[in-house]
């Protein structure tokens, strides 16, 4: 069972010491605990048992703040008897504004006030990541995530080797209140296709150093080179326009030449047949005028016509005439 009465510090010293009810001591065990950030605390406060588990009341507040805890302020925050003898309070998703000093008070079958506890919070860098700087240099950069303390020390290596020159390294705090480190690496030896770079950090929360890889594939091997994923699919779709276009161009072209190769087809057939080819190119260009000139009864009269036969003179020395 829980409190919502508003914490006053006189109120509550001047109870506890005018009060006929009996005074029991109320133990807070371990007096710190230290967990990391997005994860869940457990505070405990043990006291004497009680004969009946429903008439324990239990409050807690934290140092700086001049109230109880009351259920429904802060949904991350729960309140719970776990026996007669012990309640705990659970903070789930901890950030670092929830560190601090907890007190517990029980009131009941016996009264009495936590010796209090320390929550610490603490962050760790995890998880890293190497990304392509934006700088035209082709850097490449190493992020942390937000932790805390703010102590750290950052390495970068190449295929094992560490490497100390084009190396700038900052922090600063984040939205949190936690520290974000940032590296930049401009190596000045060429990368070839393979290379793995690996990004180190160490801090108190990590029992290990963490850290982070990028390993240089061809397409990557010079970033400056690589073009926008627009560009590539712009060139595409302006040669497909352009086929398009010399495609129905290329068809307009072919069908205008053949109307013009069946008009001049047409236009032949109508030209009459010359006689004699020696004068061809003279009728020819003569075209229609030889056609109204022709008479076809008077051709047909000379074709008709017999031929006349011509009477050869007789010789006087011929020995037939005689």
């Amino acid at each position: 069972m829980y409190g919502k009465n508003e914490f006053n510090p006189f109120l509550i010293l001047a109870v506890t010491c005018t009060a006929f009810a009996v005074v029991t001591e109320v133990h807070q065990i371990p007096d710190k605990v230290d967990v990391l950030a997005r994860q869940n605390a457990s505070l405990q406060c043990s006291f004497e048992l009680f004969k009946n588990k429903n008439n324990i009341r239990v409050y807690w507040w934290k140092t700086g703040e001049r109230q109880f805890f009351r259920e429904g302020d802060d949904p991350r925050k729960m309140f719970k008897v776990e026996s007669r003898a012990s309640a705990a309070l659970k903070i789930r998703n901890v950030t670092m504004g929830d560190a601090g000093i907890y007190y517990c008070r029980v009131e009941g079958e016996y009264t009495g006030n936590g010796t209090g506890v320390t929550l610490g919070v603490k962050a760790t860098p995890e998880p890293m990541k190497i990304l392509e700087s934006q700088d035209a240099d082709g850097s490449l950069l190493c992020k942390t995530s937000g932790f805390y303390p703010a102590d750290y020390s950052l390495s970068w290596y190449r295929d094992g080797q560490r490497i100390t020159n084009g190396v700038k390294t900052n922090h600063q705090l984040n939205a949190e209140s936690l520290t974000e480190a940032s590296s930049y690496l401009h190596d000045t030896q060429p990368a070839q296709e393979g290379t793995i770079y690996e990004c180190e950090v160490s801090h108190s929360t990590l029992k290990a150093p963490a850290s982070a890889t990028y390993i240089v594939k061809p397409a990557e091997v010079s970033p400056m080179t690589t073009l926008p994923w627009w560009i590539p699919l712009c060139g595409a779709l302006f040669l497909l326009l352009l086929l398009i276009i010399v495609a129905i161009v290329s068809y307009k072209l072919c069908k205008a030449h053949k109307g013009k190769v069946q008009m001049k087809t047409c236009v032949r057939c109508t030209q009459p047949i010359v006689a004699n080819p020696n004068n061809l190119n003279d009728e020819t260009v003569q075209g229609n005028t030889q056609m109204e000139q022709w008479n076809p009864i008077t051709t047909a009269e000379v074709t008709d016509a017999t031929p006349k036969v011509k009477k050869h003179r007789k010789r006087k020395n011929d020995p037939m005439n005689i």
